[in-house]
C-alpha cells in the first residue's frame, strides 16, 4: 500500500465575502491573501509526496497551512485540480467527528448507520463482525451505553457523544488511517480506558496520516513529518526535525 502526489494542486471555488473572512482571521503564519484568485482559493499548490506501508507521519503546521485541506486530499475526499493523486481505497477520514451523528437518532441507529455506511463505501468490514447487531452491541458495550441505546442522542451529554463516536470509529480497524486531531472523549475515566483501544486501533493500520497541535501525540504515534506552510510542503523529514523547524518559525 502506498500514497504517491505528483505535482498536486487544489482550487476551491470561493467568494469576495468568503475570502474577506478568511483574510480577517489570518495569523502570522500564513499568506492567504497571495492564494486567491477572482473566484477560487489555492489550497494546495504542486504538492509531491510518497507514503509507503509502515509510515506514521505527522502533518505539522499552523491554523489554516493546509492541513486539514492535504488530509481531505489524501482520503479521497477532494479530488486534485492539477496533477496526479494515487490513493488507496481504504482510505478512512476521521476528519469529522460528527460525520454519521444525527441528534434525531438513537444510540442503536447511530451504530447500525454507521455499520452500513463502513460497508458500503470500503465493501468490507475485515470480517470482524457476523451483523450490524453484533457491531451495535460491541459499540455499545465498549462506550458503556447499552443502558440508554434507546435514547435520541439530542438527550445525550457531551462525554456520552464523544464515547459514542470514540467506540463508532475504533469498533472496526482500517489499513489507512486519515485523522485531524485525537477522538477526544471528554470524560477522564472512559480516556483511560480508551487509550489502550486507540493505541491498538493505529498499531493495526498500515499508514497513519496524523494532524495535531499535540506534541506529546504526535511524538506517541509517529516518527515522520511533514511541516505545511501556505498550502505547500516545505519540509519531509524525521518528525523532530519537522517540530524543531516548527518552532523556529
Amino acid at each position: 500500500m502506498k500514497v504517491e502526489l505528483k505535482d498536486v494542486s487544489l482550487h476551491l471555488k470561493t467568494s469576495k465575502k468568503r475570502k474577506s473572512k478568511i483574510i480577517k482571521n489570518k495569523n502570522s503564519f500564513t499568506n492567504f491573501g497571495s492564494r486567491f484568485r477572482d473566484d477560487y482559493f489555492i489550497a494546495l499548490d504542486k504538492i509531491n509526496l510518497n507514503i509507503k506501508s509502515g509510515d506514521r507521519v505527522a502533518l505539522i503546521g499552523p491554523n489554516g497551512a493546509g492541513k486539514s485541506t492535504l488530509l481531505r486530499l489524501l482520503s479521497g475526499i477532494y479530488k486534485p485540480t492539477y496533477g496526479v493523486a494515487s490513493i488507496p481505497k481504504y482510505a478512512l477520514p476521521l476528519l469529522e467527528k460528527s460525520l454519521l451523528i444525527s441528534l434525531h437518532l438513537d444510540a442503536s441507529a447511530a451504530c447500525r448507520a454507521h455499520f452500513y455506511y463502513v460497508k458500503a463505501r470500503y465493501g468490507t468490514l475485515n470480517n470482524s463482525y457476523k451483523n450490524a447487531e453484533e457491531f451495535i452491541e460491541n459499540v455499545l458495550d465498549f462506550a458503556e451505553l447499552n443502558e440508554v441505546r434507546d435514547t435520541p442522542l439530542l438527550h445525550f451529554s457531551d462525554g456520552m457523544r464523544a464515547r459514542l463516536i470514540f467506540s463508532l470509529y475504533t469498533s472496526i480497524y482500517h489499513p489507512f488511517l486519515a485523522i485531524d486531531e485525537a477522538l477526544g472523549t471528554s470524560d477522564a475515566y472512559f480516556t483511560k480506558k480508551a487509550s489502550k483501544k486507540f493505541d491498538d486501533f493505529v498499531e493495526s493500520s498500515s499508514i497513519l496520516l496524523l494532524a495535531s497541535h499535540s506534541e506529546e501525540l504526535l511524538r506517541k504515534y509517529c516518527t515522520k513529518a511533514i511541516l505545511v506552510l501556505d498550502g505547500r510542503i516545505v519540509l519531509n523529514d524525521s518528525l523532530s526535525k519537522v517540530l524543531d523547524t516548527y518552532k523556529r518559525l
